[in-house]
């Protein structure tokens, strides 16, 4: 049976930006061919947590949101397999207690970021992720990858350093083409796709053919880029973590690019 992929949207940030706040959704993904269930991130920590600790406003997060979500798609936390952990921000990596029958999956890289990260990350790495992290039992709890691998048939990831040393993409394959789940390598369409109208609503025409490398990074702008580049030679279509546009449930949705909210019809 091909995977199905069924999008976990799990909350909101209040993200501060010059004189606006911007709410930042944040996703997750259940991926599974009705046998392997797998997991792609974790969420985030509850309103009251991420207000005491980061003074963010948000809506959702915490164990009960993932749970919500995973009940609408027809699973609980305690069914799932295998947790593939793109990268150890709190956005992504929240809820593990929920998951102590899964391995989670990490790229050896990452977590030694969240150790040691670059200064202007420190404050997106929570002791309680590392903790959860290092407190598995290898290997049944925790495998630990170096660069690209096959995960199961079907399920590969791949390495992607830009946003983090550390951050990995999920290359799913479908009945009807390969999907990248790239979490924060280009965290919206408009980092993918800066030139096109559709995916981004300020195009800058001078990037036509290139990308738009995210503004929080620990890598060189380049690195990013060939990241990006690498994913979309391996993928047909991309899915980013925190734009609202993305499709819900694939392959029954599929598309590059989403159209126009105006036109209220997706491109393929």
């Amino acid at each position: 049976m091909p995977f199905r992929i069924h999008t976990l949207h799990l909350g909101d940030l209040m993200v501060p930006w010059t004189h606006a706040v911007v709410k930042e959704p944040v996703h997750c993904w259940y991926v599974t061919d009705g046998t392997t269930r797998i997991l792609v991130d974790s969420g985030m920590p509850g309103p009251a947590e991420l207000k005491r600790r980061l003074n963010l406003d948000s809506t959702g997060g915490g164990g009960e949101a993932l749970v919500a979500a995973l009940r609408r798609v027809g699973t609980t936390p305690d069914a799932i397999d295998k947790v593939v952990l793109t990268h150890l921000h709190f956005d992504h990596a929240w809820n593990l207690d929920l998951l102590a029958n899964a391995q989670i999956v990490l790229q050896r890289d990452e977590l030694f970021h969240a150790i040691d990260p670059v200064p202007t990350q420190r404050i997106y790495y929570l002791r309680e992720t590392l903790n959860a992290v290092l407190g598995r039992r290898r290997p049944k709890g925790l495998r630990l990858v170096e660069g690209d691998i096959d995960l199961v048939p079907g399920v590969s990831l791949m390495k992607v350093p830009g946003h983090t040393p550390g951050i990995q993409a999920a290359i799913v394959a479908t009945d009807r083409g390969r999907v990248a789940l790239v979490s924060d390598c280009g965290d919206s369409y408009a980092n993918w796709y800066p030139a096109d109208p559709d995916a981004n609503p300020r195009p800058l025409r001078y990037l036509a053919g290139d990308f738009l490398p995210g503004l929080i990074r620990s890598e060189g702008e380049r690195v990013y880029a060939e990241s990006m580049r690498r994913v979309l030679s391996r993928a047909d279509i991309v899915v980013p973590a925190h734009d609202g546009r993305i499709p819900r449930t694939m392959p029954d949705e599929w598309f590059q690019i989403p159209a126009p909210v105006a036109s209220g019809q997706r491109q393929t």
